[in-house]
């Protein structure tokens, strides 16, 4: 595995790719979540709105007697189960948001709930891109050199929601100076989902590029990186900061339990072998390489690769 410390004849390969194309995830890749308060401000709101939704709909004095605030937490957290629900009857494609919404609300109670409901509740839940999250410091300086340098740019997200919205909040962050819209192989909107090779290979089309000229960059083993593997694209895992932090705790734990001291500072294969154990990415067994190719912890590293 090559991370971040490399020498000359890793980059001397990296050049013999003949690389032209750098695909990225959006989510903890290109921004953060903002401040937790923030978040759950915004996540309110929207429930609120779902509720009064809801409340207009029927007059089931089930509902219509209690709090607005807990109701709308309730139509979110059953939303959501639902949601997880159906992906995982098809791994690899995105399920029906508005079906399984409108199956949530019948599993609440709503025996009536129709399509058009379902819609108009899952709508309502969205929480918007520009307010609830924060790009990194160097996601638009990093993004420019790239392009200046002649790279296509593209963008292979996972996400429960697409269309116009997605696109205006996108437009305002700043990302379509750098993206082509079209070129965007978004989950929501094509109902297919990373590592599924179908939606890399819906962005490298349109983009024009073979798998062998792109890279993939993303905080996911599972979806970035198998996926990206699975075309044998260049591989690029940007793990949380969180993560990273999470996986040393649990590395310092086990030494201390085991009576170790001495031993040499926690490394990127010291991370990988925690994300291996503690999701059970037992990706050997279907013969799929999942170690990423780099590991970066800040964007900007990656003019340092290409």
């Amino acid at each position: 595995m090559k991370t971040h410390h490399q020498d000359n004849w890793e980059y001397t390969m990296i050049k013999e790719r003949h690389i032209r194309c750098i695909l990225f995830d959006l989510g903890s890749t290109l921004w953060t979540a903002a401040d937790k308060v923030v978040w759950l401000s915004l996540e309110e709101t929207s429930n609120l709105i779902a509720a009064e939704i809801l409340l207009r709909f029927t007059h089931d004095r089930k509902f219509a007697t209690m709090d607005s605030h807990t109701l709308g937490n309730l139509l979110r957290k059953a939303v959501e189960k639902q949601i997880r629900s159906g992906a995982r009857k098809k791994p690899g494609y995105e399920p029906d948001f508005v079906r399984e919404t409108k199956e949530a609300l019948q599993q609440i109670g709503v025996k009536k709930a129709n399509r058009a409901l379902g819609e108009a509740i899952y709508e309502a839940l969205r929480i918007r891109i520009p307010h609830s999250r924060e790009l990194f410091d160097d996601t638009l300086t990093t993004l420019a050199a790239l392009k200046e340098r002649g790279y296509i740019l593209g963008v292979v997200t996972n996400r429960h929601y697409g269309g116009k919205p997605f696109y205006d909040d996108i437009q305002l962050m700043g990302l379509l100076d750098y993206f082509e819209y079209e070129h965007m192989a978004i989950s929501a909107d094509l109902g297919i989902r990373k590592p599924n090779p179908d939606i890399f290979l819906h962005a490298l089309n349109r983009l024009k590029v073979e798998p062998e000229e792109a890279t993939m960059v993303g905080d996911s083993l599972k979806a970035d990186i198998v996926g990206a593997k699975m075309l044998n694209m260049l591989a690029i895992w940007k793990p949380k900061a969180t993560l990273r932090e999470e996986a040393k705790e649990a590395w310092m734990e086990l030494l201390e339990c085991a009576g170790i001291e001495g031993m040499p500072g926690f490394t990127d294969d010291d991370l990988l072998a925690y994300v291996y154990d503690r999701d059970d990415l037992k990706f050997e067994q279907h013969h799929i390489d999942w170690k990423p190719d780099f590991i970066i912890d800040n964007l900007e590293e990656l003019l340092t690769i290409f």
